[in-house]
């Protein structure tokens, strides 16, 4: 049954987790951000939650872009790795093995391993409670469009995708999990 809780936990999970990368005077990064999401289609505008504290936060506040990735299950201990590990005492693209392009509309690194990925133009930064949200203008998408369906959907016949539980685990959607659907008027 459900009751009333004084306890401080965040109830969103399971979620999926993005890679967020920057770059900025010969520094680069990449991390995990677990709260994310689209904010806006005209124009497109993603956003992102990270604390002030991180290497990654620097880097996207002096060069005003960052990209935003989401990754296969197959990378999901990867994921983990760069959320983990900090930038500052790393160069987690060289130590982790990520490998990257350029990216097209901004200076940052675009992950090959990303089977969608956004640049994004940072637009505003927002601070709430210990965090700063970071609303983007979406410059530059990347699909891998043998991973998605005619209408748009991933198919989990050739995608499996992470989701995020908490405490270090994740669950794979794939083609087996089961789909319920809602087909109203």
């Amino acid at each position: 049954m459900r009751t009333p809780t004084d306890d401080q936990a965040w109830y969103s999970y399971p979620g999926m987790v993005a890679v967020v990368t920057s770059r900025y005077g010969g520094r680069q990064n990449v991390m995990a951000s677990g709260w994310h999401t689209y904010i806006g289609s005209s124009p497109g505008i993603y956003g992102i939650s990270l604390r002030k504290e991180t290497h990654t936060y620097s880097l996207i506040e002096k060069s005003g872009v960052f990209g935003v990735h989401f990754l296969p299950s197959s990378k999901s201990e990867l994921i983990q790795a760069v959320g983990t590990f900090s930038g500052r005492d790393m160069d987690k693209y060289k130590e982790l093995g990520i490998a990257y392009d350029n990216g097209l509309a901004a200076d940052i690194p675009v992950l090959r391993d990303a089977y969608y990925a956004y640049e994004c133009r940072v637009m505003d930064i927002r601070t709430y409670g210990d965090h700063e949200w970071i609303a983007g203008e979406i410059l530059q998408r990347y699909k891998d469009e043998e991973l998605f369906l005619d209408n748009g959907l991933p198919d989990l016949g050739k995608l499996q995708i992470p989701l995020y539980m908490g405490r270090s685990t994740y669950r794979i959607v794939e083609e087996n999990t089961k789909e319920a659907r809602h087909l109203f008027g």
